[in-house]
C-alpha cells in the first residue's frame, strides 16, 4: 500500500502544471469572491450621472456635496444623454433634478408642505446598487437642508415659511412662536394639502427603471442569467472537446486521419468547427426553453443570431487553444477549469459585474466573456438595435481567430 501511495504521489507531482493549478484555482476564486463581499475601500465609489435642470444655488451645493461624498462620484450631463447611457448599459444610476428642486430644498419643507420629487433612474440589473445610492442620497440631502438652519437668515426664513403654511387648526401659542422669528416676507406657496407632523425629507425619490424602447424592453432576470450560465457551460464543453482531441491523438486516430489529403491545420480546424456546431446546437436548445418557458424576448433577431454565432465561434477557437497549450488531458483539465472559471467570474457570467471593484470591471473589458454577456443582454432584455451587436461580435470573432491560430501552432502531434 505504501508503494501504491508513493506511486500516485509521484504521478501527481510529475504534472507540475496540474499540481500548481490545484492550489492556484481555489486561491484565485476565493480572492475574487472575497472582493465581492469585502468592505469597499475609500477609492471605490458608485458612479452616478446628475442632470441639474434647476440650477439654483442650493441645488448646486447639493450636487457638490454628492460629488464630495466618499461613496459617490458625479458626472454631470443633460437628462436625455443620461437616459441614453442607462438604456445602453453604459451607466447604472442617474439623478434627475427638475426645475423646482431649489424651492423643495427649503428647511420649512421638512415640517410642512408637499415634498418635492426628484427622479432616480437605474439600470434594472443593478437594483441593489440603486437602493444603496438612494440611502446615501437621502442622507446627503438631509444634511444639506439641515445646514440651511445653521445660520440666522436661514432660521428666520424657515419661521416665515412655516407661518405661511399654518392651517386654521394651529394654536395661538404656535402662531406666537413663529411670529417671534419672522423677519422676512412669506415667499413659500400656500400649503397644497400637505400636513405637518414631524420632520420629514423635503424631497422624495421617484425610482424608475431605464431600458431601451422596443419589443424586448423590460428587464428579465432569466435573460441575464441564461446568457451567463450558457456561456459558462459552453466553455466547459470546449474543454471537453479539447480533451477528446488529445485522446484521439494518443489513441492514434489523428495519425490515421493525417494519411488523408487534409493538411494538419485543416484537421485541427475541423475539430474547432465541430465544437462550434455543438455549441450552436446547445445554444438553440437552451434559448428555446428560455423563450418558451421563461419569457425571454429578443429585440433584434439578426443581432441576436449574430451574437450567438460569434459566441460559439469563440468556443471553437477556445477548444483549439486548450488543446495546443495543454497537450495532455490532465493539463487541459487544470488550465481549462482555471481559465473558464476566472473568465466567467470576471466577465460577468457568474455574478453581475457591478458587484466587483471598479478596477476589476475595467480589467474585464479585455475578456471575450465580458463582451459576450454584454452583447447578449443588448439583444435581449435591453432591447437595443442591431448596431449594438457589432462591436461585441467583432471582438468575439477576433478572439476566436487568435485562439485558433495559437492552438494550431502549439499543438503537439506526438
Amino acid at each position: 500500500m505504501i508503494w501504491l501511495v508513493r506511486k500516485d504521489l509521484l504521478r501527481f507531482f510529475a504534472d507540475r502544471q496540474g499540481a500548481l493549478m490545484a492550489v492556484l484555482v481555489p486561491v484565485v476564486l476565493a480572492a475574487l469572491l472575497g472582493m465581492l463581499f469585502a468592505p469597499r475601500e475609500g477609492n471605490s465609489r458608485i458612479g452616478i450621472l446628475v442632470a441639474d435642470g434647476d440650477g439654483g444655488p442650493a441645488v448646486r451645493r447639493l450636487v457638490e456635496a454628492i460629488d464630495a461624498s466618499p461613496s459617490l462620484e458625479v458626472r454631470e450631463m443633460k437628462e436625455a444623454e443620461a437616459r441614453a447611457k442607462l438604456a445602453a448599459g453604459e451607466a447604472s444610476l442617474a439623478l434627475i433634478l427638475p426645475p423646482g428642486t431649489e424651492a423643495a430644498l427649503a428647511p420649512a419643507r421638512m415640517f410642512a408642505g408637499v415634498p418635492g420629487t426628484v427622479t432616480l433612474l437605474y439600470d434594472p440589473s443593478d437594483s441593489t446598487e440603486a437602493n444603496i445610492a438612494e440611502g446615501l442620497l437621502t442622507q446627503l440631502l438631509m444634511q444639506q437642508v439641515m445646514g440651511g438652519m445653521g445660520d440666522r437668515d436661514g432660521m428666520r426664513k424657515m419661521f416665515v415659511d412655516l407661518e405661511g403654511q399654518l392651517g386654521a387648526q394651529a394654536s395661538d401659542e404656535l402662531r406666537d412662536f413663529l411670529k417671534s422669528g419672522r423677519t422676512m416676507a412669506d415667499d413659500l406657496e400656500p400649503d397644497d394639502g400637505g400636513e405637518g407632523g414631524g420632520v420629514k425629507p423635503p424631497v422624495t425619490f421617484d425610482k424608475q427603471e431605464v431600458v431601451a424602447s422596443g419589443p424586448a424592453a423590460g428587464y428579465n432576470s432569466y435573460a441575464h442569467n441564461f446568457a451567463g450560465m450558457l456561456l459558462l457551460f459552453l466553455l466547459f464543453g470546449g474543454q471537453s472537446a479539447a480533451k477528446q482531441l488529445v485522446t484521439e491523438r494518443d489513441e492514434g486516430t489523428l495519425l490515421r486521419i493525417r494519411l488523408s489529403p487534409l493538411s494538419p491545420s485543416s484537421i485541427l480546424l475541423a475539430s474547432g468547427v465541430s465544437a462550434m456546431v455543438v455549441a450552436l446546437l446547445t445554444s438553440v436548445a437552451v434559448y428555446a426553453v428560455g423563450m418558451l418557458v421563461f419569457g425571454i424576448r429578443v429585440g433584434s433577431w439578426p443581432g441576436f443570431v449574430l451574437m450567438v454565432v460569434a459566441v460559439c465561434a469563440f468556443v471553437g477557437g477556445f477548444t483549439l487553444l486548450l488543446a495546443g497549450l495543454g497537450r495532455t488531458e490532465q493539463r487541459i483539465s487544470a488550465i481549462g477549469s482555471f481559465t473558464v472559471l476566472v473568465m466567467s467570474f470576471v466577465g460577468g457570467a457568474m455574478f453581475p459585474s457591478f458587484m466587483m471593484p471598479e478596477w476589476l470591471q475595467t480589467a474585464a473589458q479585455v475578456l471575450p466573456t465580458h463582451w459576450a454577456t454584454r452583447g447578449l443582454a443588448a439583444m435581449t432584455w435591453r432591447g437595443l438595435p442591431f448596431a449594438s451587436a457589432l462591436l461585441p461580435t467583432a471582438i468575439l470573432l477576433v478572439s476566436a481567430g487568435l485562439c485558433a491560430l495559437v492552438g494550431i501552432r502549439r499543438f503537439s502531434w506526438r
